[in-house]
């Protein structure tokens, strides 16, 4: 690594063509989703990915209905019915009629559904953190810098994009 411009010599020149970029970013990002994987698989409860996408999506969306949240992690509504059951059983989410409108049922985090993820939570960056700590500093940086602009540059769930898995 040459730390005197602030890029890694593995990285290659910046005008690398596009496809080339992709089998590298694709296995470090196969990593990351293996580690970040392996801390809801490996916690209590055990859950799936799309079983934390629904609870964080019902977090930052208390009320949210059925059909919404089915929308927005990406399944058919029977799918996210079935889902919200098995949450429902676990005691991490509730059903409740919508204040705004009566037939309308609205989920909402239980406190042990907020337990739930925030341990995840915490389990994953402590896990990161152990990575990062292995990097120098300057990739560091560079991985936050890189990181940001994908975040910026990549369209949200709800665009006409493709959906996450």
């Amino acid at each position: 690594m040459d730390d005197s411009d602030g890029r890694a010599d593995f990285v290659g020149p910046l005008n690398y063509p596009r496809p080339a970029l992709a089998p590298e970013t694709t296995a470090a990002l196969d990593m990351l989703v293996t580690l970040w994987t392996h801390t809801a698989r490996n916690g209590t409860p055990q859950l799936s990915a799309l079983q934390l996408r629904a609870l964080h999506t019902t977090r930052t969306r208390p009320g949210i209905n059925l059909s919404a949240l089915a929308g927005t992690i990406g399944t058919m509504p029977s799918a996210a019915s079935r889902l919200c059951d098995r949450l429902e059983a676990a005691g991490l989410i509730r059903r409740e009629p919508s204040p705004a409108n009566r037939r309308t049922i609205g989920l909402t985090l239980t406190r042990r559904g907020h337990n739930a993820l925030d341990a995840v939570t915490a389990r994953r960056e402590r896990l990161l953190n152990e990575v990062l700590d292995r990097m120098p500093t300057s990739l560091r940086h560079q991985l936050l810098n890189g990181l940001h602009g994908f975040a910026v540059a990549a369209p949200p769930p709800e665009a006409d994009g493709p959906k996450p898995p």
